[in-house]
């Protein structure tokens, strides 16, 4: 894992275009922390925060998908190159990363692209739809989470990857795979909407903007998935 002097060395000036994707149901400062840190690390002209649409692993939503939207914009509303993308959450068909990437790269061709995961979500990643695919389009970031060691097969893709791409990530590259270590607070969205529904005050685990929408809507009360 690069530790912050490698990190910096690798975030060179360029167009670079980072896309942090999540159900963010309710977003809160656990996505937020480490989102604006990835941003300043990489040097990135934007992140994107792309919430789905019908996440395939889990269950029903607590709040819909223009509501998730409208959680996320105010909560990035003043921070510097953090942005809520929503093409994923509109879509009706079925929403797949290789779909969005392409998109982004047919917008933004000048642009290097790094597409930053969780290391569960990295762990199955060559079950993904095309994960060849996504390789040639971006570089992918593995989001660490301490305790939680990868599985041979992964380390094995990111050995395959650095031989044929190189360690760090180059403006103008793709297909690299880095793994970065960022601020991780024990904060869960499960909790969150269990804090809510029992009439607990959320405060201080959220930002209160989206405290007070939350609030305003009625979200999360009884009858919302956990």
């Amino acid at each position: 894992m690069p530790d912050d002097d490698d990190a910096s060395s690798a975030a060179a000036p360029g167009k670079r275009i980072g896309l942090f994707g999540g159900t963010f149901d309710p977003v809160h400062h656990g996505h937020l922390r480490p989102a604006f840190e990835l941003a300043e690390r990489y040097a990135l002209e934007v992140l994107y925060l792309l919430p789905a649409h019908r996440p395939a692993h889990r269950g029903p939503t607590g709040a819909n998908s223009a509501e998730r939207i409208a959680m996320l914009e105010r909560a990035v509303a003043d921070v510097p190159r953090l942005c809520v993308d929503t093409r994923e959450a509109r879509r009706d068909a079925p929403s797949y990363t290789v779909d969005t990437l392409a998109e982004l790269r047919a917008e933004r061709p000048d642009a290097t692209l790094l597409f930053f995961l969780g290391r569960d979500a990295f762990a199955t990643f060559e079950s993904w739809h095309r994960p060849d695919a996504i390789l040639a389009l971006a570089n992918l970031v593995v989001v660490e989470r301490p305790g939680a060691p990868l599985p041979e097969a992964a380390l094995a893709l990111i050995a395959r990857q650095r031989a044929r791409h190189g360690e760090r990530i180059l403006d103008g590259a793709a297909g690299v795979i880095e793994r970065v270590d960022v601020t991780q607070l024990a904060i869960s969205a499960t909790d969150v909407r269990r804090r809510i529904a029992e009439g607990r005050d959320p405060r201080f685990l959220l930002p209160e903007s989206v405290r007070l929408y939350i609030g305003e809507r009625g979200l999360y009360r009884d009858g919302s998935p956990l």
